[in-house]
């Protein structure tokens, strides 16, 4: 196919032929020309391609953003009571870690971890039989002491006059007799009617008779120390007998189960740990600096994470008597009525404790104006058509509004939806 050049093309062509030519009739010439020749096609191929490795244009046009339709709240500013940022652990208003009195084999288990148990309620319950015997036996020696002594149903063997039993009773009528009997034979003696032996015989009856009613007055006696004593048995048996059921000791929940059915539990074991979970205690360092402005009855209101969002009211029960020296800080207990059982103790709680004072200027935005950056909260005030991004640290939560401190002025408006949406600088709508 025959080919034509024009312009640079024909200059390239005409070297590579003259350089031929020459290469005929000189040797060296040759080289040259073949260097010609290797340089000369791709140029030529490139002259005669003019489109060849091109590459089709891209559209680089985007389609524009649409801009986020936003709705804005105002910044506004109101008197709060001062305030003292504070964080502690909730604990149980009271810890009791239940033990047996008695020994015996656990025969129920009535909890478990959890449980919500009244006051007086069993937890665990022993093998009573053998101090069941024990009551027994005491509770007979008992009734047998008061038969003895004559007592009536309810009568208190205390102050009993032993000359109304009837045994002694019985025994100093004798000692009447005998000793009217000696007096008699005394006289008759006397006289010379008896024998010597006569009057020696009613007088020794005489002072056995006696000696027979103060044995008997010191039997009565023994009787109703007798009867002490085995009433203290019978007591302390009952006792036992009810002791081997373990009961709970006030209003709380299980913490720890630490028996099981079939376990032998002596004197002193602890079964189980029970905690009195309402009111739950909040307990403060407060700062040397701020002692002066702490009153018992100021309100408390804490956050927890288990709850986001939600704020528990409390009030200042308890205040130390002298700071810890290691901390220069004062000692002191708030309390939070924990009736529907949300809280419980070991909870990490934050908040407020408003101190005495004059109120001081806050700044507020509306709740939902609120958004996370890492762990810092963030705004979005509007700046003509776009918004600026303002960190700031919260506080207290007051009808829908949230206390806030950072780069904000009163009147200033931020954005109230979308929050996560938005960024730094970037162009908004303003909703209608």
């Amino acid at each position: 196919m025959k080919q034509s050049f024009r312009g640079p093309e024909l200059r390239i062509a005409r070297w590579a032929f003259g350089a031929r030519s020459v290469a005929s009739n000189h040797p060296r010439a040759a080289v040259l020309a073949a260097l010609l020749a290797a340089l000369a096609a791709p140029t030529l191929t490139a002259c005669r391609n003019p489109d060849a490795g091109a590459q089709p244009a891209q559209d680089t046009t985007a389609a524009p953003r649409e801009k986020p339709v936003v709705r804005f709240g105002k910044v506004v500013t109101r008197s709060l009571p001062q305030t003292l940022d504070i964080s502690g652990t909730l604990v149980a208003d009271e810890t009791s870690e239940v033990a047996t009195q008695v020994a015996g084999s656990v025969v129920r288990v009535a909890i478990d971890v959890g449980s919500r148990v009244k006051k007086g309620e069993p937890l665990v319950v022993l093998d009573a039989s053998n101090v069941a015997l024990q009551s027994q036996s005491a509770n007979a020696a008992v009734a047998q002491a008061r038969a003895k002594l004559a007592l009536k149903p309810g009568e208190s063997p205390k102050g009993i006059d032993p000359d109304q039993v009837p045994e002694v009773r019985a025994a100093k009528q004798s000692m009447e007799l005998a000793k009217a009997e000696a007096e008699r034979v005394k006289q008759l003696y006397d006289q010379g009617a008896v024998p010597q032996s006569t009057w020696d015989a009613a007088r020794t009856q005489a002072q056995n008779a006696a000696a027979q009613y103060d044995a008997a007055v010191n039997g009565i006696r023994a009787t109703v120390a007798a009867l002490t004593s085995a009433q203290a048995q019978a007591g302390l048996a009952s006792k036992a007998v009810a002791d081997s059921t373990v009961r709970a000791p006030f209003d709380g929940a299980v913490a720890e189960k630490r028996i099981s059915v079939g376990e032998f539990a002596g004197p002193g074991r602890v079964v189980a740990v029970v905690v009195r979970d309402n009111p739950l205690r909040l307990r403060i360092d407060v700062p040397e600096a701020d002692i002066a402005s702490i009153e018992v009855g100021k309100p408390v209101n804490v956050s927890v994470a288990a709850f986001p969002g939600r704020t528990f009211p409390g009030v200042v029960k308890r205040i130390g008597a002298s700071l810890k020296e290691s901390s220069r800080t004062l000692p002191v207990e708030a309390e939070f009525d924990n009736s529907d059982g949300k809280l419980r103790p070991g909870l990490f709680a934050q908040g407020q404790l408003t101190l005495t004072g004059e109120s001081r200027k806050a700044i507020l935005v509306p709740e939902q104006a609120i958004g996370s950056s890492g762990s810092s909260a963030r705004v979005f005030v509007k700046s003509g058509d776009r918004v600026t991004e303002k960190l700031v640290k919260t506080g207290r939560k007051i009808d829908g509004l949230v206390e806030v401190v950072g780069p904000l002025s009163e009147g200033e408006e931020v954005a109230i939806d979308k929050v996560d949406e938005l960024a730094d600088g970037i162009e908004v709508a303003t909703a209608q």
